[in-house]
């Protein structure tokens, strides 16, 4: 029996590592202890949030929490996803860029590391799936399930913002997010193909395109993808990430046998446009609550965790998988080949 009220090590006191605890906040749980390099950081998430913070990891006792969140620079989650498993600890990460620690995961997953009591088969491992608990995607999800455009057969989707206005209050080139690695676009690729191949209830076959960097931005970062998907089940899809776009964009229009549905993140609607008909209908959606000077809802990050907390209290099993998660990485790791 998992106890109630654990204590959970918040890795990163960054915008997302500050977002996952408020998460945490949002959902009961208030035995929080943040760890952070930087002392402001630290600093900052004692007094807004009322934890306890710490400035090295090596000296916290197995004993002393329960699970773990990865909120770091992408290229660092592989550590830190080694070091819940070495402690045998719940863990869930932010959209990674690589699969580091993927192989110690699936390792852990297939046996114990001595049998017993040792073994890892209890322990919730959970990457971040954030778009699927967004209000306008399920509602997107719920009118594929009712055939309302009948069957999918092709979708568009663009996904943009200029990278300086991704977070305005510090230095683009010295975010994570300018440099090759873990650059904007390898981050939102595999971040968009979570919940588009929820959608479209398939997994990518093949994708073709460009992935490169045509703007002035001083940085090593590529800022474009634009990009042809072919689904197992024959839905084809056009993708366009960009960091260049002086107005953000997400949009996503899906092409059915029998309708057309079109959705535009910022002006809050979904559109359906019926072909036998030839009528066109608006269904407004609710914009949420968002946390000054954020885009995004929180709403989202909220039901994201809790369903972490329910798997981690053996409510319900986390709906996404790193298996999944290694497929899309691998379908980034192809279109790079491809260059």
């Amino acid at each position: 029996m998992i106890k109630k009220n654990l204590t959970f090590l918040q890795i990163g006191l960054g915008s997302m590592g500050k977002r996952r605890i408020r998460n945490l906040i949002a959902n009961g749980e208030n035995n929080i202890i943040g760890f952070d390099f930087a002392v402001e950081r630290r600093k900052e998430a004692e007094e807004k949030y009322n934890i306890k913070t710490i400035e090295d990891i090596n000296k916290i006792s197995a004993n002393d929490f329960d699970a773990v969140i990865i909120s770091t620079p992408p290229n660092q989650h592989g550590d830190y996803i080694k070091f819940a498993l070495k402690n045998k600890k719940h863990f869930f990460t932010e959209v990674g860029t690589s699969d580091d620690g993927y192989k110690e995961i699936f390792s852990a997953k297939g046996g114990s590391a001595s049998g017993g009591e040792n073994s890892y088969q209890n322990i919730v491992m959970a990457p971040s799936c954030t778009f699927r608990y967004f209000l306008p995607i399920k509602m997107i999800k719920k009118l594929l399930d009712e055939k309302r455009i009948g069957r999918l057969l092709a979708f568009q989707h663009h996904n943009g913002q200029y990278l300086p206005d991704w977070h305005p209050w510090e230095d683009y080139r010295k975010v994570y997010f300018a440099k090759k690695e873990t650059g904007a676009c390898r981050e939102i690729l595999p971040y968009d193909l979570i919940w588009l191949n929820w959608l479209v209830n398939s997994e990518i076959d093949d994708i073709s395109g460009y992935l490169t960097k045509v703007s002035d931005l001083d940085m090593e970062a590529d800022d474009l993808i634009v990009s042809a998907v072919k689904y197992k089940n024959n839905v084809f899809g056009g993708i366009i990430i960009d960091a260049v776009s002086r107005k953000p964009f997400v949009t996503l229009r899906l092409l059915g046998d029998k309708a057309v549905l079109e959705w535009d993140y910022l002006d809050s609607t979904i559109k359906i446009y019926d072909g036998e008909s030839k009528s066109s209908e608006t269904i407004k959606v609710p914009k949420g609550n968002s946390e000054t000077g954020y885009l995004a809802p929180e709403e989202m990050y909220i039901d994201e965790i809790k369903a972490f907390l329910d798997a981690v209290y053996g409510m319900v099993k986390y709906p996404y998988s790193f298996e999944e998660d290694f497929k899309n990485l691998q379908t980034l790791y192809q279109l790079e080949t491809k260059q």
